[in-house]
């Protein structure tokens, strides 16, 4: 249904009022005639005339072009239709020719890959988010869309959740394999330490680093006023009192920094990392921005952390702070998407009359020209 998104300028339309006031004051030329006869004549009072309009196209063409003035300014649109023909995606790997018997009176078949190219484009190399696009895919069709999707027996590119949706999908599992990902072998852990004088836990902490280095370099150990390392390096900030500006900024840009316990980290919501031997939380967990802060719950020493002098405290405080892949590969019978989410289906963008209207305006312009200039106008007596 066609709607107005300025409505309040239609008041233009007041203007209509200026073509008709032209018209009733301005008359149409007058030829004068004399006749020599009338001049002995008595002067008498000229009978009264009602208004009249002369030249009616030229003010029923100057009439309409304010009208579409004010429509135009008012910005009508109409919503874009919605497309309700049923959708079936291909997962890459699987040969388009799977979607064939499928397709009837659908809207045509497409690649389950971003964007979702047609199938007669080049299949999309390499792994693609499944879960993910099929949740795109429910967020973007609109309700009552059905969504046929084949999937090989082995999904690539899975994520940690099933997918819920809000519809149900024909999940239909055909013979064909994925492209298996490629292998990112894990970055070591560098540990770099900054430490205020005379703190006694900074050699624990150095003892950690040596640990995690892998190519016999020393670690990176500096008081506190030493520039921070990049945020791929892990860093442990070693003093009391409050974290400075310039460490939480570096968190926030995406750097892991461990600070001990007589630290106060910026409020937030934490959760637990680690535990000892004896289940207690030694090591609590927070997001900020882009990175991570690790909070020793515990001083530093062997009295109150007894794991702290254990030769596997290195690789369990490695454990809890790299960050764990989620697994990517599932069945796909077990990756089944659940319906009962909540749609968040967008409308199409509506569609704008103005260019339409513009080029109207431009055709009564040219003709309101026209009758205006034209030289077998119509003239009065």
């Amino acid at each position: 249904m066609p709607t107005l998104l300025a409505p309040v300028a239609l008041a233009a339309l007041v203007a209509l009022a200026i073509p008709l006031l032209i018209h009733l004051a301005r008359r149409t030329e007058q030829r004068r005639t004399d006749f020599a006869a009338l001049r002995w004549l008595r002067a008498k009072p000229r009978p009264r005339q009602r208004p009249r309009f002369e030249e009616w196209p030229l003010l029923i063409v100057r009439l309409l072009l304010l009208a579409m003035l004010a429509l135009w300014l008012a910005r009508p649109v109409t919503p874009a239709a919605a497309d309700l023909r049923p959708r079936v995606y291909v997962v890459p790997g699987l040969a388009a020719t799977t979607a064939t018997p499928g397709l009837g009176q659908s809207a045509g078949g497409h690649w389950l890959a971003p964007g979702f190219p047609p199938l007669d484009s080049p299949a999309p190399t390499g792994t693609v988010p499944v879960a993910s696009l099929v949740r795109q895919l429910d967020s973007e069709l609109p309700p009552g869309v059905a969504v046929r999707i084949l999937v090989p027996a082995m999904i690539e590119g899975a994520d940690a959740q099933r997918p819920r949706l809000s519809r149900k999908v024909d999940w239909r599992v055909v013979s064909g394999r994925m492209a298996a990902p490629r292998f990112t072998p894990v970055a070591p852990t560098i540990l770099a330490i900054r430490a205020a004088p005379g703190r006694r836990d900074t050699r624990y902490l150095a003892a950690v680093a040596s640990a995690w280095t892998t190519d016999g370099t020393s670690p990176d150990i500096a008081p506190l006023t030493a520039p921070l390392p990049g945020t791929a390096t892990t860093l442990a900030w070693l003093n009391g009192g409050t974290m400075p500006a310039k460490l939480v900024a570096w968190v926030r840009r995406g750097g892991t920094a461990i600070i001990p316990a007589d630290m106060a980290a910026p409020p937030g919501p934490d959760s637990i990392a680690a535990r000892d031997a004896l289940d207690h939380v030694f090591l609590r967990v927070m997001p900020l921005g882009e990175g991570r802060i690790f909070r020793i719950t515990v001083p530093l020493a062997p009295t109150t952390l007894p794991a702290l002098v254990e030769p596997d405290f290195p690789d369990r405080l490695l454990e809890a702070i790299r960050p764990v892949a989620a697994p990517a590969r599932a069945d796909a019978a077990q990756l089944t998407p659940e319906t009962g989410a909540a749609p968040t289906f967008r409308a199409a963008p509506l569609r704008e009359w103005r260019d339409i209207l513009a080029l109207v305006m431009a055709a009564l312009f040219l003709l309101e020209r026209w009758l205006a200039t034209r030289r077998r106008r119509w003239v009065g007596p």
